[in-house]
């Protein structure tokens, strides 16, 4: 605690009289929250990706392990229902993952048709941070690299160290010192079967240790944790679709508008039920997925008990009629005639520099210049507002807590350790609770409306933007529909169950990766997981399942748009909706970044020649080049094309 001495000095006939007045100087308060999320990946017995237990072996270990190390640190961990459902099942073992069952069969037992799903899956990591450190991988890896590798090329103990190294590099700073995987990444290869079915127990392990972590740190009094709704819904589109235009009035709109605020209702109902069946309390605050509100949204938080929650500023500042530019670092009261709740709004400048920025620093500049913003805040709450001030603001700092990490060396902990040692000892800058702030109650403004929006550019174009999201939810829709149609048909469990499969198809998920913005490799997996669900609700209702939900969604959409478009859907690119920045890179990604690159962009076809005229913002920094993709899709084939643009300042 750092002391201001006042130090008065009167002369009188006696000599000199000293008074001091003592005064603590107040902090600047930070609160992080790490929002810990996956979809729900599980059809029957399968997870068909392996985020969950992946991102449990290295994040959602790590991120609260190193908190022990620093005492005064508080965050905020933000857990997503449908994440922690998944990470109980995979402890009970209810269901494997694709690569949990590749793994597992004997490299002497492995089929062709095994090999070559391994070799497609058994490098999707980190190169530099996940492949080149370990030798044995490396060497792997550049072997399958070659124009002339076939899979006979690998003998089976290459199959067989493949299937352990993959698994092995996806423990994080903390969990790879647990003893068997210390032991196992010091051997280096020549693994055996044994060893391989002992690291897969570890796996299980871990997993079995995060909620006793948060547990733990939260008696501790470091820790708070909030939770989403059950399966990660865009909560406005749910209750109303049309609330896209609050933000974007020209935006396109489904034939058929998703209103089922019951829907929303339940999701609400439901996160916060499993998250007191896995925790033992109720939260206080919640993470609206993505960030997304309304008014209606902060109704139903209200009529729910929450007493918390946050957005963007972007939302904050659509919703002010002005803003001098400080309003993000203070909590709002939003209020109705049955309560209120408090609002933060996260800075997007210094969320996004953790999680796309400083991973290619030098982690004590990244920690210090995060400082430097801190202290830049604090000075200019204090100049315009004055000392006291800081009793009231709060710098919230919101992002994914797992994504970022594997582009970090060391999964981010050199980093963390630099950034958490300077916060514990500064003297101007002091972490804080979510929780304890809203409990605290020196919250003085208040905000009686709120434009719709997300933390993605303040609206919500990724989830209903493009010509695929729009199919999507007319394909929701109509199943949703149907389904309350034949309620009174089927049975109480047959509509629990088929209502089930509704609430996971509105998860954000399936959304974010339909449209062009974030392109992968995976994406006719997310889309066979929303269609599954879909389907499933004609089969419980013993209805013969529209044609259109068995080929993916961007084919149907193709065909219905091709219809009055024959020319414009042949080229799909991915400035297509112009004016906005999509945050991308080799791997596939499920992080987006806030801001705008492009000022104006012009296509002409003539012919068979396409002609861009492409205009860049001229303050944008830190850009390289900047890849272009083109897809065109001709007779139900699709091309893909890449061009680097070179960027000159």
């Amino acid at each position: 605690m750092q002391i201001n001495i006042k130090i008065l000095i009167f002369f009188n006939k006696f000599g000199i009289l000293i008074l001091t007045k003592l005064r603590k100087m107040n902090k600047l308060k930070v609160c992080f929250l790490w929002h810990q999320h996956q979809p729900y990946y599980k059809i029957e017995n399968e997870f068909l990706l392996p985020w969950v237990l992946f991102h449990g072996t290295k994040d959602y270990f790590d991120l609260p392990e190193i908190l022990y190390e620093y005492p005064n640190i508080k965050q905020t961990f933000n857990i997503v229902p449908s994440l922690s459902l998944q990470i109980q099942e995979y402890i009970e073992k209810k269901a494997k993952d694709k690569i949990q069952s590749l793994t597992l069969i004997p490299a002497t037992e492995l089929q062709d048709s095994d090999k070559e799903e391994i070799i497609k899956y058994f490098f999707a990591c980190n190169y530099k941070n996940m492949i080149v450190p370990n030798r044995r991988y490396y060497e792997l890896y550049e072997i399958q690299r070659r124009n002339d590798f076939t899979i006979n090329e690998y003998q089976t103990q290459d199959w067989l160290d493949l299937q352990v190294l993959y698994n092995l590099v996806w423990f994080g700073y903390f969990s790879s010192k647990r003893n068997i995987v210390k032991r196992l990444l010091e051997k280096g290869r020549d693994y055996s079967e044994s060893e391989k079915i002992l690291l897969i127990d570890e796996q299980l392990e871990v997993l079995a240790s995060i909620n006793q972590q948060y547990i733990k740190l939260k008696s501790l009094g470091q820790v708070s944790l909030s939770c989403s709704p059950m399966y990660h819904p865009i909560l406005p589109l749910i209750i109303d679709s049309k609330s896209v235009l609050e933000n974007l009035p020209n935006n396109n709109l489904p034939r058929n508008i998703f209103q089922y605020p019951n829907d929303a209702q339940l999701q609400i109902e439901n996160g916060i039920e499993y998250f007191k069946k896995s925790y033992n309390f109720i939260p206080m605050g919640m993470w609206p997925s993505e960030g997304s509100i309304s008014n209606r949204t902060l109704d139903m938080f209200i009529q729910n008990n929450i007493k918390w929650a946050a957005s963007d500023e972007l939302v904050l500042n659509n919703s002010l009629s002005k803003s001098d530019g400080l309003d993000k670092y203070f909590p709002f009261k939003y209020k109705n005639n049955n309560g209120e709740v408090i609002l933060f709004f996260r800075d997007h400048n210094l969320s996004d520099k953790i999680g796309f920025t400083y991973s290619n620093w030098n982690e004590k500049d990244a920690a210090n210049d995060f400082i430097n913003n801190l202290k830049n805040i604090r000075n200019s709450l204090i100049s315009t507002y004055g000392d006291s001030i800081l009793n009231e603001a709060v710098v919230s700092v919101i992002l994914d807590g797992e994504n970022c990490w594997e582009y970090y060396k060391d999964n981010g902990v050199p980093f963390l350790r630099e950034l958490f040692n300077l916060l514990q000892n500064d003297e101007e800058i002091e972490t804080e609770l979510f929780d304890n702030i809203v409990v605290n109650n020196n919250i003085n403004r208040e905000i009686n409306h709120i434009k719709a929006g997300s933390w993605i550019n303040g609206n919500f174009s990724i989830w209903m933007g493009d010509k695929e999201d729009i199919t999507a939810w007319e394909l929701l829709y109509n199943a949703r529909n149907i389904l309350e149609l034949q309620k009174s048909i089927i049975s109480d469990e047959e509509y629990k169950e088929a209502l089930q499969s509704i609430l996971i198809a509105e998860g954000s998920d399936w959304f974010w990766w339909y449209g062009p913005e974030h392109p992968t490799e995976l994406k006719p997996i997310f889309d066979s997981i929303f269609r599954h669900h879909l389907k499933k609700i004609y089969n419980i209702l013993s209805i013969d399942c529209p044609k259109e939900l068995e080929i993916p969604i961007w084919e149907y959409a193709t065909n219905i748009l091709s219809e009055s478009k024959p020319i414009e859907n042949n080229i799909n690119s991915i400035f297509e909706q112009y004016g906005e920045y999509i945050y991308s890179s080799n791997e596939q990604t499920s992080m987006h970044q806030s801001g705008n690159i492009l000022k104006y962009s012009k296509r002409i076809i003539e012919g068979n020649k396409l002609y861009l005229e492409i205009e860049f913002d001229s303050s944008i920094k830190d850009i390289n080049n900047i890849v272009m993709q083109i897809n065109v899709n001709n007779n139900n084939s699709e091309h893909i094309y890449n061009y680097i643009l070179n960027y000159n300042k």
